[in-house]
């Protein structure tokens, strides 16, 4: 992909994860100076859908990011945010407090808290989920089914946390990210996860996020990294 295609699918999913609306071509010549015309953004829009990065839900509508224009982005995105020595000072002690101190009740409370989420930790035999409530509201679910799969993953998710505790734990280097039901812990299309590892005394716990696919990634990913980076420390 070119820099200017790249940049232009980059700022159409910034902007909608920012707004929740479909973006178009006149927005984002607003709001960005790429220095073409709105006509060859929304050439560049075209090829993009073309290529299954973004869809059109209306002939005369704007752009949504698909599965597979979210999994660019997050690539892109977790690469900047490992090359980053930014650390999240602000909320990052009092979480790494709970952490260290054995308090993951108390951590994935405030995990949920920081990143208006719902925030899952396992360790051992112990799972502590937070935020459902918090979940929904960033949400936008057209079906009573898409409701009702959501519920079922949360119902579900002690059992695939353990799961993927036993499968995946050794393997989880950096923060992982799975877009819609990719995600080895929930299932819905509606969903995106972030779930990382870290070492407290002689266990490794496994700390988990879960929200709409237009979540705030480079913010998410940057609390992540922080506290690995802290916890390393």
């Amino acid at each position: 992909m070119n820099i200017r295609s790249k940049s232009i699918l980059e700022a159409a999913i910034k902007e909608f994860i920012k707004t929740g609306e479909p973006v178009s071509s006149k927005d984002l010549g607003k709001k960005y100076k790429f220095g073409v015309k709105d006509a060859t953004i929304r050439n560049e829009l075209n090829d993009l859908t073309k290529e299954g990065f973004l869809a059109q839900l209306h002939t005369s509508g704007g752009r949504v990011p698909t599965d597979k224009g979210y999994k660019y982005f997050v690539e892109e995105t977790i690469e900047d945010v490992i090359a980053s020595k930014e650390i999240m000072d602000n909320r990052c002690n009092t979480l790494l407090g709970d952490l260290q101190g054995g308090h993951l009740r108390d951590f994935v409370d405030a995990f949920s808290d920081e990143t208006h989420l719902l925030g899952v930790g396992q360790k051992e035999k112990e799972v502590y989920k937070s935020g459902l409530e918090s979940l929904f509201k960033q949400l936008d679910l057209e079906t009573k089914d898409d409701i009702h799969e959501i519920i079922h993953d949360f119902e579900q998710l002690d059992e695939r946390m353990h799961e993927m505790s036993r499968k995946l734990l050794g393997e989880l280097k950096e923060p992982k990210v799975y877009i819609g039901n990719q995600s080895p812990i929930t299932k819905s299309k509606n969903l995106s996860v972030i779930i990382d590892s870290y070492p407290v005394g002689d266990f490794k716990v496994l700390i988990a996020i879960v929200g709409p696919k237009r979540m705030d990634y480079d913010r998410n990913l940057k609390l992540f990294k922080s506290l690995h980076r802290r916890v390393s420390d």
